[in-house]
């Protein structure tokens, strides 16, 4: 058939592919008994999107109406798959809720519509939503800095040297990021703009072609570079950030203990270091109550790094819940609420 084939200007490292479908006729159906669970759903997910990609694209019929009311105008429209294509084979969940976009009944130009009911909404602009990593990836892609290799590497320095931490799915700047960024920005006004990388990739690539002399791009370059790093070592002054002091009290000295930054994340350590080396777990209270004995349930992670919710009181108090709980009471049962992506569920099972 005709080869389907993703047309982008920028070079990509092929280099780094790891995984070369080999046989088409091997369905996952046909594998699923010789593979455990996570074998066979990894193997799925290869040969659909596999599959998919040979595949042609998928045809939809889309329909718009223009309602006229005196002096206003208002445009509805659907659309429906007119021809399935790839999607008959993988689809995301995006397309899924495409789906449902239906217009009721037929509609042709004479077809006089009544006024139901007139719902009033007043829409504000959101700033734009913060960066997961996914969408950061994605961006990194669309301005061309680095390459599939280093997307991850990238990420998770960023996330070791705690200028970003990432919460839920979302990934938020620190207060030492915002520094860093700020230092940068004012010392190296050049290199951390984001032309600078994709340019340079460029660069590099037209050296690999042979069409640029690697000197030529070095000697363009260092002299610069040096002589920032020259001033910025002389002028730069010692950022300090100020420790997130908490109300939890040191039990051997009675100041208040801060939170400190260690291989295995946060932890409370005594200000009055180093004549007072007090350290405790820090346990991040969510506000809530705990609903076995009322005292506070805090954030923990089990061994494997897993999230879990847990009371302070541990280990007089064995309640646990992987959901994090609510201060709703259940209607029906009076037991304790959980949420749940953004619903409440009873954490009775029976109810």
């Amino acid at each position: 058939g005709e080869k389907t084939t993703k047309k982008n200007g920028a070079k990509i490292q092929d280099a780094h592919e790891a995984i070369r479908p080999s046989d088409i006729n091997r369905t996952p159906v046909m594998v699923k008994e010789s593979l455990s669970r996570d074998q066979f759903r990894l193997y799925q997910l290869i040969w659909k999107r596999f599959t998919a990609s040979r595949m042609a694209q998928a045809v939809y019929e889309t329909t718009n109406v223009k309602i006229g009311a005196g002096e206003y105008r208002f445009t509805v429209s659907a659309s429906k798959i007119a021809f399935d294509g790839f999607m008959s084979v993988y689809t995301s969940d995006d397309d899924e809720k495409a789906e449902n976009n239906v217009l009721v009944g037929s509609i042709d130009e004479n077809t006089v519509l009544n006024l139901k009911e007139f719902d009033e909404k007043q829409h504000f602009t959101q700033p734009p939503a913060h960066y997961t990593e996914a969408s950061l990836v994605k961006t990194l892609e669309e301005l061309g800095i680095g390459r599939p290799s280093t997307y991850s590497p990238t990420i998770t320095t960023l996330l070791g040297r705690r200028y970003i931490v990432k919460e839920a799915k979302n990934l938020y700047v620190t207060e030492l990021g915002e520094v860093v960024n700020q230092i940068m920005k004012e010392s190296f006004p050049s290199i951390v703009d984001e032309h600078f990388t994709a340019n340079m990739e460029s660069l590099l690539d037209g050296v690999e072609e042979g069409n640029v002399n690697w000197k030529t791009v070095v000697r363009n370059f260092y002299p610069d570079l040096d002589e920032a790093v020259n001033i910025a070592q002389k002028e730069l002054e010692s950022v300090k950030i100020e420790d997130e002091v908490t109300d939890e009290v040191c039990d051997l000295c009675g100041r208040n203990m801060v939170v400190k930054y260690g291989p295995h994340g946060k932890f409370l350590a005594c200000p009055g270091f180093p004549e007072c080396k007090n350290t405790k777990p820090y346990l991040e209270k969510i506000g809530v109550p705990c609903p076995k004995c009322g005292k506070e349930v805090v954030r923990k992670k089990t061994k494997k790094g897993r999230l879990y919710y847990g009371c302070e009181a541990n280990p007089d108090c064995d309640f646990m819940s992987w959901q994090k709980p609510s201060t709703e009471k259940c209607p029906k049962c009076g037991s304790y609420m959980v949420e749940k992506g953004n619903k409440l569920l009873c954490a009775n099972e029976t109810c």
